[in-house]
């Protein structure tokens, strides 16, 4: 009985693809990847947000204590939503969503530096007052993302943070999830090229890049509490100034201020 050729030909079949397969394998395990943290929220059933305008505000009380230039960040966040299918609306429309945007680095001296984290969030309120510059409408997303052990500037995080970021926009982890992202990844490379692009516009000559404001101005620092008068008793409350009555009709009572609009719960709480 003569042997088959049929068995070297089909050992040498799944030698090929085994080999073929162990190439890209090889090929995967040494492409350096990036290890993200990400934690999203949305209402239930939200569909994605490609198609809707958007406006940036900063959430003050993060980014007045991040050392960030605000113009590489608001390029990095205008790619991202790009990429999704969203778009800035003009400066005298009203948006369909607000999106807020913080950012910001753990520098507490007792955390170990390749434990210390660099994230970016944003969280998105629709606006259904139409207003022009903020809204107390309920919020619709919050995707939080950030990389541990960042040794330069945050910078150069941003075009990953961005890239991931947008990829959860409206959806839910339930839990915060890690998960590893390659470093020639495409999106990184489209947000970053984006932004380089957008700055470069800004910045040439006879452009107004001196006149835009991507992200609201900083606030200022809150003034120190009022001494106490002479005489008073520690831990009594001092008693506000009487307002001024110039301009005032003489025998009429001052009217109050209106209240102002309550804002919608958060998602989660606030940072």
């Amino acid at each position: 009985m003569k042997p088959s050729r049929r068995i070297p030909q089909v050992c040498a079949l799944f030698l090929a693809g085994g080999l073929m397969m162990l190439g890209v394998g090889c090929a995967n395990i040494f492409i350096p990847k990036h290890k993200v943290l990400v934690d999203s929220i949305s209402l239930p059933g939200l569909a994605k947000p490609s198609g809707q305008s958007y406006r940036l505000v900063a959430r003050r009380s993060v980014v007045n204590q991040v050392p960030v230039q605000v113009p590489v960040l608001k390029a990095c966040v205008d790619a991202a939503l790009t990429s999704a299918g969203m778009f800035e609306a003009p400066a005298n429309a009203p948006p369909d969503v607000f999106v807020e945007v913080s950012c910001g680095r753990d520098t507490t001296p007792r955390v170990d530096p390749a434990a210390r984290e660099t994230y970016l969030q944003l969280s998105a309120r629709n606006n259904p007052t139409r207003a022009l510059d903020k809204s107390a409408g309920e919020e619709l997303w919050d995707v939080r993302v950030a990389v541990l052990g960042l040794a330069g500037r945050m910078e150069s995080a941003l075009p990953l943070l961005c890239s991931v970021a947008v990829d959860y926009l409206a959806t839910n982890t339930q839990v915060e999830t890690e998960i590893a992202v390659p470093q020639n990844s495409p999106g990184i490379a489209e947000v970053r090229e984006s932004a380089i692009k957008a700055l470069e516009s800004k910045s040439g000559p006879g452009s107004a890049a001196g006149t835009a404001q991507p992200l609201p101005p900083l606030p200022a620092p809150l003034p120190p509490p009022p001494a106490q008068a002479p005489g008073t008793p520690p831990g009594t409350a001092p008693q506000p100034a009487p307002a001024p009555t110039s301009g005032a009709t003489p025998g009429t009572t001052p009217q109050p201020a209106p209240a102002p609009v309550p804002e919608a719960a958060p998602l989660r709480p606030r940072g």
